[in-house]
């Protein structure tokens, strides 16, 4: 397992607002119960959105064991605590060890719901050009 993924709740990125998840694979969604229908909202749209691009997600966690977590914050408060330079900002982007972390603000409206998906273009881009991580065998 890759160490970030053990430890993303000690991780300035986790609140504790969050008490839900959706796993898929290498995308792990974090967000608060009530919060339930945005997450799936956006685990939903994001196939439809990525078509191809969602498959090469989980193509290029298999070759690069990497992870990508949306955290969906409850407001632009807690939002601004795990990523301080945000500037206000509805969307940002950081990492945690070789995994990527995008943060949303529960209260995005829905015409800038396109901008989660346009990050996480990125991120694929991102992947594409990082090299193949060869698996180790142990004994």
């Amino acid at each position: 397992m890759n160490e970030s993924v053990s430890f993303l709740t000690q991780s300035n990125f986790y609140s504790p607002a969050f008490n839900a998840a959706i796993f898929d694979g290498p995308i792990r969604i974090y967000f608060a119960q009530y919060q339930e229908a945005m997450a799936l909202r956006i685990y939903f749209r994001m196939q439809d959105e990525l078509k191809d691009g969602y498959k090469e997600i989980k193509d290029l966690h298999r070759s690069r064991g990497r992870h990508l977590f949306l955290m969906i914050y409850p407001s632009l408060e807690t939002l601004e605590l795990s990523f301080p330079h945000s500037n206000g900002r509805n969307i940002c982007h950081g990492r945690l060890g070789d995994d990527e972390v995008i943060g949303i603000c529960g209260l995005l409206p829905d015409d800038k719901f396109h901008q989660i998906y346009e990050e996480i273009g990125e991120t694929i881009d991102l992947w594409r050009e990082t090299p193949e991580v060869r698996s180790e065998m142990s004994l």
